[in-house]
């Protein structure tokens, strides 16, 4: 049995297309450049999620089967970039399911990889317009995690994770979508 199993399908829908929908979120908030960086974006999260994949000892089961499910899925992507202008009650509400049935560091390790998908979207291309080296391999991935770590649970400050090429809107979206779903696990 998988841990996405116990839930309505529904449910497990929303659980799965939630690092999707956070990635495309950030990605629409600053829309200046036109495609390219649309491109680069949809590509970063793509290979984060790849990324996550060939890590599952670090992200734990529940993240893991998520990431699996969410690639298994490729055919949903495109319905499921409907409605991603409006994200925090789906972040909101996907916590909420996972506290009825999966424990809190699962919750997290889940919350980690959403918000890993929110950065390296972010990062995929640079605020001014200039692309970021998307072949520079598991090293920029590993820094970007381990920042990321820093912002849930117990981030003191902003500076906690403000990278240079992240935009400000692209931040304030990150922000955002972090302080919903530790809201939604603390509660």
């Amino acid at each position: 049995m998988t841990i996405l199993s116990s839930f309505t399908p529904e449910d497990a829908e929303l659980i799965i297309s939630l690092p999707y929908r956070i990635g495309l979120h950030v990605s629409y908030s600053e829309d200046e450049s036109g495609e390219q960086d649309d491109k680069l974006e949809t590509q970063a999260l793509e290979k984060t999620l790849l990324s996550v994949m060939q890590k599952k000892e670090e992200n734990g089961l529940l993240a893991h089967e998520v990431v699996e499910s969410l690639l298994a899925s490729k055919d949903k992507w495109e319905s499921w970039s409907q409605g991603v202008f409006n994200i925090e009650p789906l972040c909101e509400k996907a916590i909420v399911t996972l506290k009825t049935q999966v424990d809190s560091e699962e919750i997290k390790d889940y919350i980690r990889v959403c918000l890993s998908v929110a950065s390296e979207v972010a990062h995929a291309y640079g605020e001014f317009g200039e692309g970021d080296d998307m072949d520079a391999g598991d090293g920029i991935i590993v820094k970007i995690i381990a920042e990321i770590s820093r912002m849930i649970p117990g981030t003191k400050g902003q500076e906690a994770h403000h990278p240079m090429n992240v935009s400000a809107t692209e931040d304030s979206a990150i922000a955002r979508i972090s302080d919903v779903m530790k809201k939604a696990l603390d509660s």
